[in-house]
C-alpha cells in the first residue's frame, strides 16, 4: 500500500475547476514518496517529489501548491507550454505561488532533472560573449540601441560589472520599465538567432527559451507572472533593427 499519493496535473485541475477547465485528462498522475517498485502505465503515471509531499500528502494538489509546482518546471524544457497554460489559467483565478517552496523545488530538480546550460552573468563581457553568435561582444550591445538609444540593461548593471546585474536595481524599477527589459533583451536575441522568421514567431520562441536559460531567476519569474503581457512585442523590431543597421 502506498502511504502518500498526491494527485497533480489535469486531473487536479478538472477536480478543482470542473467547469472551467478545458483540457481533458488523458492519464493521472500522482506524486509518491518512492517510485520503487511502481509501474507506469497509459492511464497512471508516478512521480517521485518528497518536496511536494512535505506541503501536501493526499488528496488533490490545492491550487496554489500545484501554481508553485507548475512554475518549478519552467526553467526546463518539458511540456512547457502546457504547463505555461496552465499557470496562465490558476493565475487568472487569483491564486499565488509560494516562493520558498518554488526555491526548494527548483533545487530539487537541478539534483534529479537533466542540467540545462544557462547564462552565466557574472562573468566579464568578453568571456561571456565568447561563445555567442555575434562577431564581438560589442555587437550585441549595439543591437540594443536600435531599439532604445539608452537601453534598459544599462539600468540594471551592477557597479564596476561589464554583465552582471543587480537585483536591487531591478526591484526599483516601475511595472513597464520591467516589461521593457523583457522586450528589450527578447528582441535582441530574438533577431540574433531568428531574424529570417516573422518577428512575432522569431519573439515568442526566443522569450521561452529567455525564460528557461538565460533571464535570471527573477527576471524569469517575472516574465512567468506576466507572460500574456510581455509575450506580445511592442512593435516590429526586426524590421527596425534591420533598418538602423542599413542606415550605420
Amino acid at each position: 500500500m502506498i502511504e502518500k499519493q498526491l494527485i497533480i496535473g489535469s486531473e487536479s485541475l478538472k477536480h478543482w475547476f470542473p467547469k472551467d477547465y478545458p483540457r481533458e485528462p488523458k492519464d493521472l498522475d500522482i506524486v509518491v514518496q518512492s517510485t520503487k517498485g511502481l509501474i507506469n502505465t497509459k492511464e497512471i503515471e508516478y512521480f517521485e517529489n518528497p518536496v511536494i509531499l512535505k506541503y501536501q500528502s493526499s488528496g488533490y494538489i490545492e491550487p496554489s501548491l500545484l501554481l508553485t509546482l507548475k512554475m518549478s518546471h519552467m526553467f526546463w524544457d518539458f511540456r512547457w507550454k502546457k504547463h505555461m497554460y496552465d499557470i496562465q489559467f490558476l493565475l487568472d483565478k487569483g491564486f499565488k505561488y509560494n516562493e520558498s517552496i518554488l526555491d526548494e523545488l527548483i533545487e530539487y530538480w537541478e539534483d534529479t532533472k537533466p542540467k540545462v546550460r544557462r547564462s552565466n552573468l557574472e562573468m566579464n563581457a568578453e568571456d561571456f560573449f565568447s561563445n555567442a553568435i555575434n562577431k564581438d561582444e560589442g555587437e550585441h550591445d549595439f543591437l540594443h540601441t536600435l531599439i532604445n538609444p539608452v537601453p534598459m540593461y544599462t539600468r540594471l548593471l551592477k557597479d564596476n560589472c561589464e554583465v552582471e546585474l543587480d537585483i536591487n536595481k531591478w526591484n526599483a524599477l516601475s511595472f513597464c520599465e520591467k516589461c521593457d527589459v523583457v522586450f528589450e533583451e527578447t528582441a535582441v536575441m530574438g533577431y540574433e538567432r531568428y531574424k529570417q522568421k516573422y518577428y512575432k514567431a522569431a519573439y515568442e520562441i526566443q522569450l521561452n527559451d529567455n525564460i528557461i536559460k538565460h533571464f535570471p531567476r527573477y527576471i524569469a519569474i517575472f516574465a512567468i507572472l506576466n507572460y500574456k503581457k510581455v509575450i506580445t512585442p511592442k512593435f516590429n523590431f526586426i524590421k527596425t533593427i534591420k533598418n538602423g543597421l542599413h542606415k550605420n
